[in-house]
């Protein structure tokens, strides 16, 4: 079987670059292998994606980094079956991004809505960088927050560091071997890229202190991320998830997550809501209760030193024994053997010929 060569030099996601131009190159490719030249800084992250995608479908495709590779340009190599990077290249990997332009004179509601724009904007952004570094995770073995803490630090790897962190399978001798760093040309891409320039540390033919450094700044920031979520344990419980992506900057939840949380917080403000209520009721019942014990305490001395409320209702039964029972006032009939001390006017009552026993 023939191997094809698919060049991608510039900007992905243009002519040449663009995901329909890969898609028709695959599709003629047929079942052949592909080698994919790739020197490129970057561009549509939504293409390159794409892109990705039709590389995991091919199988069959091998991608030759020369250069410096930066951005969308990396995301393409993830689904490779295998990634080749020249001695002299450079690879750089950062957090999503995109164009804001806010300018000219506001008001108050004017910042307003930029600020709710660009908060909504910011969450957007990191969403998307969050599905960015869990691709990078899945082709170098890596965990989440390493790739989180690599994109936040925008720093250019030299092929051994690259290959090192699991981005590259394997180094290549250039033909023409050039120092790229002293290439004006490829200084004045990155500028004009907006990239950050390779530093000193970049230079260095020796990558052993530079990786050094790199793993110990990975070990720390692991180490800060696993204290930090033991003190969200009864979150991790709540989700059901043994930890949360986490960062120096923040937590990163998604929308089940946040809708997991949200009806937590809503099931939780009814509890406190009936909470309330039972206090109110049974602040009313105690005064209450407090009020008819007073009035029952009034009644006699005995009443007011039981201790109890059995004790009080025995004192209060004791004490209407006590007490002479007196006759009723009102009709008085034959049977009754109390007549003198009945008022006149009930006497006159009785009187009538309606009111009498027998008729």
């Amino acid at each position: 079987m023939n191997t094809l060569q698919l060049d991608i030099e510039g900007f992905i996601g243009e002519n040449g670059n663009s995901k329909s131009f890969v898609k028709n190159f695959l599709a003629a490719a047929g079942k052949n292998p592909v080698t994919v030249k790739v020197d490129s800084r970057g561009g549509d992250v939504a293409q390159a994606i794409s892109i990705y995608d039709l590389f995991a479908e091919h199988g069959e495709v091998t991608v030759h980094l020369t250069g410096f590779n930066a951005s969308a340009a990396t995301l393409i190599t993830l689904s490779a079956k295998k990634v080749v990077m020249n001695s002299n290249g450079f690879y750089l990997i950062h957090k999503a991004l995109n164009w804001v332009d806010a300018w000219g004179n506001m008001n108050p509601d004017d910042i307003d809505a930029l600020i709710e724009s660009l908060t909504k904007n910011k969450k957007e952004l990191e969403t998307v960088t969050l599905v960015l570094a869990k691709m990078y995770a899945k082709k170098t073995k890596k965990t989440t927050t390493e790739i989180l803490n690599l994109m936040k630090d925008e720093t250019w790897l030299n092929a051994e560091q690259a290959m090192s962190w699991g981005f590259v399978d394997e180094i290549r001798e250039p033909a023409i071997k050039e120092n790229l760093l002293q290439n004006q040309r490829m200084i004045a891409m990155l500028n004009y890229s907006e990239l950050p320039i390779p530093g000193t540390l970049m230079q260095s033919e020796d990558p052993i202190p530079g990786i050094i450094a790199t793993v110990t700044s990975s070990m720390k920031k692991i180490i800060n991320s696993i204290f930090t979520m033991k003190q969200l344990a009864f979150l991790n419980k709540l989700l059901g998830v043994p930890s949360l992506e986490a960062t120096s900057e923040g937590i990163y939840l998604n929308e089940a997550q946040a809708t997991a949380i949200n009806e937590a917080l809503e099931a939780n403000q009814q509890i406190v809501t009936e909470r309330d209520a039972a206090i109110v009721n049974r602040d009313a019942a105690v005064t209450d209760r407090t009020n008819i014990v007073a009035s029952l305490d009034a009644i006699d001395s005995t009443i007011a030193t039981a201790t109890t409320i059995e004790t009080k209702i025995q004192a209060i039964r004791d004490f209407m024994a006590a007490k002479p029972a007196v006759a009723p006032v009102g009709v008085v009939t034959a049977v009754d053997p109390i007549t003198d001390t009945i008022p006149d006017n009930i006497k006159l009552l009785n009187s009538l010929p309606h009111m009498q026993e027998d008729n």
